[in-house]
Formats: structure tokens, C-alpha cells, sequence
């Protein structure tokens, strides 16, 4: 006998509570951009939207339905019981009926599961106007054919049928069949989660403002998970302090716990309870790690575990993290329940990190285990201790609590504890305790075996190292000699991820270099020490760069030094926290060039900077060198008494230093040349090695002209004392001592021919500082030749010009001034038209049918005259002065 179809007269009461999109919120919030992405979704067949509880998966969806105008929305809240399939069916009819489809087929009495299906979907496909289907929390069990209809009713109901699915994970549909089809939209918990302008509506809900930064803190803390949100609002609602509360919200908030625990924890199997617990005590996990720490029967669930739960999301490469809040309020729970456990399991994490090679992060386990012997072990065996002085980049050795070093030694106290609570000590700047520490450390050594001895002696370099302003230079060599095997002796594969080492290396040669007065051999082990920190931290390369500026200033390439200075100063000095953070070198190396630069402002400025660092850090060579350039700077300004007070401290800092205890003898030369000492100068300049030394030289040459002998000496190009090309700002002082030497003989040629190599020398190496302090003769001497003048006003302009040269720099030659010092004669008109065709000196010799030589004569003879150094000068001058 056939079966009669049952007619339906509407929904049982019971169903009608299911149907029909919940009704939402007061407190929900316009998210046009997320509305937006429901309606593209339902253009195509298949929308699926998955999120962890609370992530606002229902409210999201529908506050879309409630806002649509693209025709009716039938809605289903599913329960478990509703997905036999039997009742399953019976709700989307129901569903679809109350949402006003006509047309649909009657269910059969018995159930006829393909009948029905086929009806539906014939019956949908003949829609002109399709109908959207949302399902929520749909989640069929294991083994259920109810996925796979669905799936085929789909199919077969297109374009009449939109499905929109709502679940905690990825349902069991192909959906990677639609998703090489185009044919599915995901919105995954990313989309779903709130955002700032988001966040600030929510609480204007609930009536707290927060500033911008509680608003971002409180949004990243929860990842924009809108169940933490609501929470945190309404615990913040009547709240004395918000935004404190704001930045201490977090997993361990009581609401926080008992919504995740319920919704989450308690409804889980044992088996998979217990792994969620066990991996509470890790930030990311894989499923080796899993199971190392669960045992090998939770450890098969792990594949389960991140297939199924929300909060679970993947990093790559098999490894995932919990939530942010999820993880913490699990770790809490735990800690409540079994801290005796939680101890343990993060001992054993420790262990599991230590042998693959993950020596941070097993310290830091060991830590949270409160296992602070085995912490101590896990640095210095794993060669971290240069992380824990600051030298590498940000990490949790970077960011230990106050009280670190007395935990350190707290119990039986091992040769390792010491070490790792003189490295604390060092980067908090107790530099005494660090060394008493230190002297403990190397007595607990005897006796150890030579793989704990060995990275134990490295430790105890590494620490004195990283402060060597108090060693002496001797003792600095020993010790960098004393790394350097030790590094040498250990594998590479050792060191590979250990780049502070091999900086902190380099750095001590460069240090011990730049001391002993070898500025060129210093700047080459701190490039190397560059190289090296460069995968290092911020510290390392903010003091390499610093110390390369200095080196390269000591040998006169102040470009060079200006460069690296502004690298070193733009680099983060960071949080206070390790001595010398605050790098004196870096400030120093910019002071100088500034003041070279004749930027008194700004060095002035910088040199306080340095001194400052230097009473975080003391350091007796930078202290010496900051006096120097600090003097430099007083006679600059023209308080030469204020340089001579600053010289005294800089020569007691410098002692034992003889090649900077000269210089500081020839700023003290300086300064009493400027304050009209001229006895007092010379015997300074006498006493920093006479003619023997350029500078010295110089500086004698300069005091002999102050006292009107015109014959002084040419001061020398070289100096046996300075085996290489001069430094730069001894070049320039030498060409200005020339120049006035020639101004006295009456030679005006060679004045200009000198004064122009000392400005072209200036221009190259941004050093105005010797114009500046020659400029009471100088300018003058410009405001003659204002030709020379415009080809160096961008140096000259700063250091102050003369009324005559403001108005008349960019004419001609002034009235009376002499075109050429000498008059050329017609074989040297000929050679300089010549010069103008760009021709060589061997062409100009061979259509002049003249030797090359008697070429070169000619040249000399140009150059005199027209008193210029160089072919394409030469040139211009004359195009100038319309002698070609």
C-alpha cells in the first residue's frame, strides 16, 4: 500500500524556536565590510564560515540576513539530534517554507530520503530567484551520509539554491572540489575578528573609552575574539581604572576561563581534554612535540585535535599555536588543577628543546619550570651567554626579571649559576660584583670535565669582553687572544647560530687596535665585527659602526665617518637595560664630524650625549678622545681657556696612550696659538714631535708666520711618524699654511693654486672646521677671487662671508683684480684651445710638431698663470676669462 504524503499546516511549535535567524543583540555592532563579504558569498553556491566559540560566527551572519534585500533567508539553529537525517530533512523544508518558498514537495510517511532530495532539488532548480539556505552549527558525526546529500542537492538544485554552512571547523563536504571551482567563499576566523574601530564600538556599548594604544593592546591580547571582547567590556563596565584593566586583560580573567572552559574544555573527550591541557604549557607545538609530551596514546589524537577545535591555528610547517587567550586560560587551568604537572611537563618541554638544538626556548621552559641550575647549564653549555648580556637580537634571555641573579644562585650553587649571575650583573652595570662573580666562577671551574669547562671559560670571556673599558690594553690582547681560540676550537655548525660571538670577537681587536693608535687595523676588525653583528643585535652593530665612525675620523675620512655615525644613531638604542646600551662612540663619531663641519650646535650637543653615555659605561680612551674633540670644539668657539681646562682631564684619561697623548698636545697648541701664546704653543707642538710630525709641523709652521717669519719651512707632506697619506684635516691645515706663506712671499698664483687643493680637499671630506678657524685672513683673500669662490660656495657659505662677496659672488672679476698672473703667450693659447678639443698631451704634441715634454712645460706654465691644478680648470678659467 502507498503511503499517503503528509501535508503540513506550519512548523510544530518545538521546531519553530529553530527556525528563523536568531534575533540579535542590542549591543551588536555594523560590519559593513563583513556584511559585505556574506553577500558576494551567496552570488555562488557554497559559503562557509568557521570560527572558535565565541569568534561572533551567528551574529555576524545574521546581522547580514537581518539587513538583506536580495530576497527571503531560511534559517536552521541545528542541535546534535538534528542531524539524523530523517529530521534533518523535515527541518529544511520546514525552513524553507517559513522563509516563504513555495512549491516544495511534501514529506513521505515512511521517510524517503532520495524521493524527498530529488524533489527538493528539482523544485529549487525551477526558481527564478534563488533561495539562501543558512545551516549553524552544523557539524554531522563521524560517518554520516548527511554531508554528502547535502552536497548533491547543491549540485542538483543550482541555481535555485544558496547554501550558507556555519560551524566551528571545516565541514565534511569536497569542499576542495568547490574551492578549484571558484564556486566556495571561506570566512575563517581572521575575517571574523573585530577590529580597532570595532573594538571601540563595542565598548561604547558598554560605556568605557579607552584610549588608542589600551583600544590596539586589548585588540591584539585578544586577536579581536568577540566573545573576549564582550567579556572584557563588561567587566570594564563601572571599572575605576579601564585602561589598566585593558592592559592587564588576558587569559587568566575569571570570566574568560569559565566561558572557555565550558564551552570548550568540559564538553571535550577525555582523552583530547587532557592533550588541550597538556599543550597549555607551550606557545607552538607539532605533533612530535605532542606526543613526546602527552605519550604515544593522546599524542595519535593530536591530528584530531588541530583538525577539530578553532582555537587551534596553524603557523606551517606542522607547527601550531593555541589563541592567544585560549592557550593562557588552558596554562592557568592546568596550573590550578596539577601544578606539580605543569612544573614537570615544562622540564620535559626544556629537555625536548635542548636536544634539537633550541637553546632559547629550553631556557625558557626551564624557567617557567623554575629550574634555574638547569637554566644556568642550558646558557652557558648552549653558548647563550651573549644573548643574556644584550649582544644579540630581542629574546627571552633579553628580558629576565630584576631579581635574576639571586635566583640564579639560589640552592646548591654550580660553577654555571655563578657565570650566568656575573652576566646579569654586567648588564645591569655593577661592574665590581660581575668581577667578584667572575673570580668565583673561574675557583668552581677546577675539576669540571672539558665539555662543561670549555663554554664555561668562553662565558667568562664573553662577559669581560662585552665591558672592556677597565682591562688594560695588555690585558684586552690576552683576553681577545684567549676567545678567539676557544671560538676556534669549537665546530662550526657550533657557532652558526651564534654571530654575537664572533662581533664580540672582532670588536675586542678593534677596540685593542683603536688604543693602541692603529685607527686603519681597527676599522678592519669592526668592519669584520660588522659583518658579523649584522645577523646579531642591535647593540653590536650600534657599537661596531660607532667604533668604525671613530676609527675612520682618527685617519681624516670624516665623509666616511659621517656616514656611519648616522647609521649608528638611527639604529634603536632600545630599552635601559645593558651597560652601554646608550653607545658613546656612536654620539662621539657624530659630534666630531659635526663640529668638522663647522655644525657647533649639534656637536655640542652630541659630545653631552657621549658624556653621558660614558658615566653609564665608563670607558677611559672614548672619555680621553671626548675631551679632545670637546677642546676642538671650545677653540672653535673661541673660549680657548675652556679647551685648555678640558685638554688637562683628556691627558689624565689618555695616559698610557703616547700616540693620543700627541694629539691632545697639539689641541693644546691650538689652543694656546689662539689665545696668543706663542711660546706656549710652540713648546706644545715641539714636545708632539717638532718638523718630525706633520701635525706638529704644521702647527710650528703656523707659529712662525704668527710671529712674522715669512721664511717658516714648508710644512711636510709626510711624516715618518704617519707612514700613510696624511689625514685629511692635516692636508688642509698644510695647504692653508702654504697658501699664507705665499701670500707673504707675494706669489698669488700659488696662493690659489693651494687654496683651491685645500678646498676641494675640504668639499670632499665635509671638513669646514680649518676654513672656519683661518677666517679672518681667508675671507678676504675670497672676496678677491670671487671666481674661486663660486666654485666652493657651498663650503665656504657657512663658516660666514664678507658684505663684498654676499653682493658680488656670482659676478665677475672685481675691478682691478688680475685675470691671470702673467700673460700667456701664443704657443700657450694654442695649447689650451687644444686642451679644449679634449685632446691628450701626446695628440696636442703631435699637431703642435713639439715633444711631449716641452707639452708638459707649457702645461706648468698655464697652470702657474692661470693658477689653477688641473687640465679642465685650466680650461674653464680661460672660456671665463675669454683668453680661448
Amino acid at each position: 500500500m502507498t503511503a499517503e504524503p503528509v501535508h503540513r499546516t506550519g512548523p510544530p511549535p518545538i521546531l519553530k524556536a529553530k527556525l528563523g535567524r536568531p534575533v540579535l543583540p542590542h549591543w551588536v555592532i555594523a560590519r559593513d565590510e563583513l556584511s559585505a563579504r556574506f553577500e558576494d558569498g551567496v552570488r555562488g553556491p557554497l559559503t562557509v564560515v568557521t570560527g572558535p566559540p565565541g569568534a561572533g560566527k551567528t551574529v555576524a551572519a545574521a546581522a547580514w540576513a537581518a539587513g538583506r534585500a536580495g530576497g527571503p533567508v531560511a534559517w536552521i539553529s541545528l542541535e546534535s539530534a538534528d542531524h539524523e537525517p530523517e529530521t534533518f530533512w523535515e527541518h529544511v523544508l520546514a525552513a524553507l517554507e517559513t522563509a516563504g518558498i513555495a512549491g516544495l514537495p511534501a514529506s513521505e510517511r515512511p521517510f524517503q530520503g532520495e524521493v524527498l532530495r530529488a524533489g527538493l532539488a528539482a523544485a529549487l532548480a525551477e526558481r527564478s530567484s534563488p533561495a539562501v539556505l543558512v545551516l549553524d552549527d552544523f557539524h554531522p558525526p563521524a560517518g554520516s551520509c548527511l554531508a554528502g546529500d547535502l552536497d548533491r542537492v547543491l549540485r542538483d538544485a543550482w541555481p535555485g539554491l544558496r547554501l550558507v554552512l556555519i560551524s566551528r571547523t571545516d565541514p565534511p563536504l569536497p569542499l576542495h572540489r568547490h574551492r578549484l571551482a571558484g564556486a566556495l567563499t571561506e570566512i575563517r576566523s581572521d575575517a571574523l575578528a573585530f577590529g580597532e574601530r570595532e573594538v571601540r564600538g563595542l565598548l561604547a556599548h558598554h560605556g568605557v573609552a579607552l584610549t588608542a594604544g589600551s583600544v590596539r593592546a586589548l585588540r591584539r591580547r585578544t586577536e579581536g575574539w568577540a566573545a573576549g571582547l564582550r567579556l572584557a567590556a563588561m567587566s570594564m563596565e563601572g571599572h575605576p581604572d579601564p585602561d589598566a584593566f585593558a592592559a592587564a586583560f588576558a587569559g587568566d580573567d575569571r570570566a574568560v576561563v569559565d566561558y572557555l572552559m565550558a564551552e570548550v574544555l568540559d564538553a571535550q573527550p577525555r582523552g583530547i581534554r587532557r592533550l588541550l591541557l597538556t599543550l597549555g604549557v607551550l606557545d607552538r607545538f607539532n605533533a612530535e612535540l605532542a606526543a613526546e609530551l602527552a605519550g604515544p596514546c593522546e599524542g595519535r589524537l593530536f591530528a584530531a585535535l588541530v583538525r577539530q577545535n578553532a582555537f587551534v591555528l596553524p603557523l606551517g610547517h606542522g607547527w601550531y599555536r593555541y589563541h592567544h587567550v585560549f592557550g593562557a586560560a588552558l596554562h592557568l587551568t592546568l596550573c590550578h588543577e596539577d601544578p606539580v604537572e605543569a612544573s614537570r611537563l615544562h622540564r620535559r618541554v626544556a629537555d625536548w628543546y635542548d636536544r634539537h638544538g633550541r637553546v632559547e626556548d629550553a631556557v625558557r621552559h626551564a624557567l617557567l619550570a623554575a629550574d634555574w641550575p638547569y637554566a644556568c647549564r642550558l646558557i652557558v653549555g648552549g653558548l647563550a651567554i651573549g644573548r643574556l648580556l644584550g649582544l644579540a637580537g630581542p629574546g627571552p634571555l633579553g628580558a629576565l626579571p630584576e631579581d635574576a641573579a639571586s635566583r640564579a644562585l639560589a640552592g646548591t650553587v654550580g660553577a654555571e649559576q655563578v657565570v650566568v649571575a656575573a652576566a646579569l650583573e654586567r648588564a645591569r652595570g655593577d661592574g665590581a660584583a660581575c668581577e667578584e662573580r667572575l673570580r668565583r666562577a673561574e675557583r668552581l671551574r677546577a675539576g669540571l670535565p672539558d665539555d662543561r669547562a670549555r663554554p664555561l671559560d668562553l662565558a667568562v670571556c664573553a662577559i669581560r669582553l662585552a665591558e672592556p673599558s677597565g682591562l688594560p690594553t695588555a690585558a684586552l690582547r690576552d683576553l681577545v687572544a684567549r676567545l678567539d681560540a676557544l671560538l676556534g676550537a669549537l665546530p662550526e655548525w657550533e657557532l652558526a647560530g651564534r654571530p654575537e660571538l664572533a662581533a664580540l670577537a672582532r670588536y675586542g681587536h678593534g677596540i685593542a687596535d683603536l688604543r693602541t693608535g692603529r685607527p686603519a687595523r681597527a676599522a678592519a676588525a669592526f668592519r669584520a665585527a660588522l659583518s658579523a653583528a649584522d645577523e646579531a643585535g642591535d647593540l653590536q652593530r650600534r657599537r661596531c659602526l660607532g667604533l668604525l665612525a671613530l676609527a675612520e675620523a682618527l685617519q681624516g675620512g670624516f665623509r666616511k665617518a659621517a656616514d656611519l655615525a648616522a647609521k649608528a644613531v638611527r639604529i634603536p638604542e632600545g630599552r635601559p637595560g645593558p651597560v652601554g646600551r646608550r653607545v658613546a662612540a656612536a654620539h662621539l663619531a657624530c659630534g666630531w664630524t659635526a663640529l668638522e663641519d663647522f655644525r657647533l650646535g649639534e656637536a655640542r650637543a652630541e659630545l653631552a650625549a657621549a658624556r653621558s653615555a660614558l658615566e653609564e659605561a665608563p670607558d677611559t680612551f672614548l672619555a680621553a678622545l671626548c675631551g679632545l674633540v670637546a677642546a676642538r670644539l671650545e677653540i672653535a668657539s673661541g673660549a680657548p681657556g675652556k679647551a685648555l681646562d678640558a685638554l688637562k682631564t683628556a691627558a689624565e684619561h689618555a695616559a698610557g696612550s703616547p700616540w693620543l697623548g700627541r694629539r691632545i698636545l697639539l689641541a693644546e697648541g691650538e689652543a694656546h696659538l689662539a689665545d696668543g701664546a706663542l711660546a706656549a704653543a710652540a713648546e706644545a707642538a715641539r714636545r708632539a714631535g717638532g718638523d718630525g710630525d706633520a701635525g706638529a709641523a704644521v702647527l710650528l709652521g703656523r707659529v712662525r708666520l704668527a710671529r712674522g717669519d715669512a721664511a717658516a719651512p714648508a710644512a711636510p707632506r709626510r711624516a715618518p711618524a704617519e707612514p700613510s697619506a696624511l689625514r685629511s684635516d692635516v692636508q688642509i691645515e698644510a695647504w692653508l699654511l702654504d697658501v699664507r706663506r705665499a701670500f707673504h712671499a707675494g706669489d698669488r698664483s700659488k696662493a690659489r693654486r693651494s687654496l683651491d687643493r685645500a678646498l676641494r680637499l675640504g668639499e670632499r671630506e665635509r671638513t669646514r672646521l680649518p676654513f672656519a678657524l683661518a677666517r679672518r685672513w681667508l675671507l678676504p683673500a675670497l672676496d678677491a677671487d670671487p671666481e674661486l669662490f663660486r666654485q666652493h660656495r657651498r663650503l665656504i657659505e657657512p663658516i660666514g662671508l664678507p658684505a663684498g662677496n654676499r653682493a658680488s659672488g656670482d659676478a665677475g672679476a672685481p675691478p682691478g683684480a688680475p685675470a691671470v698672473f702673467g700673460r700667456l703667450s701664443a704657443r700657450e693659447r694654442e695649447v689650451l684651445s687644444l686642451l679644449a678639443g679634449m685632446r691628450t698631451t701626446e695628440e696636442i704634441a703631435a699637431e703642435m710638431y713639439v715633444s711631449v715634454n716641452t707639452v708638459k712645460t707649457h702645461l706648468k706654465s698655464i697652470y702657474r698663470k692661470l693658477a689653477v691644478t688641473r687640465r679642465g680648470e685650466a680650461v674653464r678659467r680661460a672660456q671665463r676669462l675669454r683668453l680661448i
